[in-house]
């Protein structure tokens, strides 16, 4: 069935004058053609999930990997040869276009080549190579020179997409031509040109692009992210995304006017929420595990260090200073992408919610850390980093005050989306269920904690090394625990509402004499 698919579509390019009256008949069936791709689609998916595929020669590992290769060639040339543009252009035909098909089968093919056949890569890339032009040099070329030859072919197919505006726009097939770059680019050494091209092709799309579509979005920052994660941090780049969402949703505070700015025009005010913020959210996790892995490391150095004399002595020191410098800039860096998202009108629900347990958990690092310093000030030669100084006060300044703020600016959401559920219906309800979701869980207590914890070893450091650290620190009086008037008064009119239906609803029961049933909290 693998090689009827490729026998089917492999009419196309042949061009034998005897044959040309019954492979014109063929050409002209749109539904054969689109049978033939379908089930090699499905041949396709067997041996991607199975390792093998039914059927004779299925399980020859040697044929079927040769019988890819050829399907790869004739899909490739098929959606190259005629875009679908020009088939959406014809009559209209009921579920996927053949390009499409196509698209999906190469996108299936180039992972499972990787899954399946990893040491084959090379003879893969050139077997597929359907360019015209034969030349020895690029038969012979690496698999990094070969990947970047599809990848521009996809390239300039997804900037056609783009060049032909929102109307002409086929979001599907951006998001296809996307996964298939992000494939494919994992092949690319890191530090090759080729793998710099496509880090910095792709950072000019997000700039460029000011699209308005979610999953286009949401698919080019995932490429950017798992491009940037392989060349280097994508601290840099969070911060400046952080700054655009800021500007698209406003400030926290009404009265304040966010500076319009735009690094990258992806970031809109129909992509910045959820879509973009739970992306960047994600990657803001994974710097944070990163830099409590390099803590960790820090604190194993510390402890199993000796004295030493000498030239080991210096190096030990060059490299603790050097992985310190790495930790410090990155916290420092996430810390004023952090100041923007928290000063930014999140809409209630999984922004809010999220932003909150990351921010939790980078004060955990930056306790984390303290206590590495204490611990490095109990020792002999220990003394306090003026890095770290400036860390403790950049999050002392840019992000503690602001973290309280953005605690009363999201209980002053849940008041209103209480107060607001009656009049607009589905949107209010939305916006009440998100409050009382965050309400009920520990995100916001977890917040708090861990900024005291983080206060109280800052103290606890400051009597070891004999540095004011706590002067860069503004204590606090918000606590979670706090009364909120307008919010207990609310409550207890809310109280006085349900008690008041439940007296109702007990007074109709006894009158009827039916069974009791049950009430559904509230």
């Amino acid at each position: 069935a693998l090689f009827r698919a490729l026998v089917c579509f492999g009419t196309d390019r042949d061009s034998t004058q005897s044959r040309e009256e019954s492979l014109a008949v063929l050409r002209s069936s749109t539904e054969f053609l689109r049978y033939s791709v379908s089930t090699a689609l499905q041949k396709i998916q067997q041996l991607e999930e199975m390792g093998q595929t039914d059927g004779p020669e299925g399980q020859n590992t040697d044929k079927t990997f040769r019988y890819l290769c050829d399907i790869t060639r004739v899909l490739l040339w098929r959606y190259m040869s005629i875009p679908s543009t020009v088939e959406d252009s014809g009559k209209k035909e009921k579920g996927k276009t053949i390009s499409m098909l196509c698209l999906e089968g190469l996108l299936r093919i180039f992972s499972t080549v990787q899954l399946r056949y990893p040491s084959k890569a090379s003879q893969f890339l050139c077997a597929v190579d359907v360019s015209e032009e034969e030349d020895s040099e690029t038969d012979n070329a690496n698999v990094t020179e070969k990947t970047a030859f599809y990848i521009r072919q996809f390239q300039r197919s997804l900037l056609n997409q783009l060049s032909g505006g929102d109307e002409d726009f086929h979001s599907k097939e951006a998001q296809l031509l996307l996964n298939i770059l992000s494939v494919l680019s994992r092949q690319l050494e890191p530090t090759s040109p080729q793998f710099v091209q496509m880090i910095s092709w792709t950072v000019k799309i997000c700039k460029e692009s000011s699209l308005e579509d979610v999953q286009f979005c949401k698919g080019l920052l995932s490429l950017l992210f798992s491009l940037h994660v392989l060349y280097k941090s994508p601290v840099s780049v969070l911060r400046e995304l952080c700054q655009d969402i800021h500007s698209q949703l406003g400030d926290i505070d009404q009265d304040v006017e966010v500076e319009k700015q735009s690094h990258f025009a992806i970031i809109n005010t129909k992509t910045a929420a959820p879509t973009a913020t739970l992306l960047i959210l994600s990657q803001v996790g994974r710097v944070l595990e990163e830099v409590e892995w390099l803590i960790s490391k820090k604190k194993g150095q510390l402890s199993s260090e000796r004295p030493a004399a000498g030239m080991d002595s210096q190096r030990a020191a060059g490299q603790h200073d050097a992985l310190e410098k790495a930790i410090i800039l990155q916290l420092g860096t996430l810390l004023t992408a952090l100041h923007e998202l928290v000063q930014t009108a999140l809409p209630p629900g999984g922004c809010v919610d999220t932003l909150l347990k990351e921010l939790a958990s980078t004060y955990t690092i930056l306790t984390s850390l303290c206590k590495y310093y204490i611990q490095l000030c109990a020792s002999l030669h220990g003394q306090l980093s003026p890095r770290f100084e400036k860390l403790v006060k950049l999050s002392g300044s840019h992000l503690t005050p602001q973290c309280y703020s953005f605690l009363t600016y999201v209980q002053s959401e849940e008041l209103s989306a209480a107060g607001g559920d009656k009049k607009k219906k589905k949107e209010e309800a939305t916006t009440a269920a998100s409050a009382k979701a965050l309400r009920e869980s520990k995100a916001i207590p977890n917040l708090i904690f861990s900024i005291e914890q983080y206060e109280k070893f800052l103290i606890l450091l400051s009597k070891k090394s004999k540095v004011n650290l706590m002067q860069y620190m503004k204590l606090s009086t918000s606590r979670d625990f706090r009364i909120n008037a307008a919010s207990l008064e609310a409550a207890l009119q809310e109280q006085q509402e349900s008690q008041s239906q439940q007296t109702e609803v007990s007074t109709e029961v006894e009158e009827s004499q039916e069974p009791k049933k049950k009430k559904r909290k509230k």
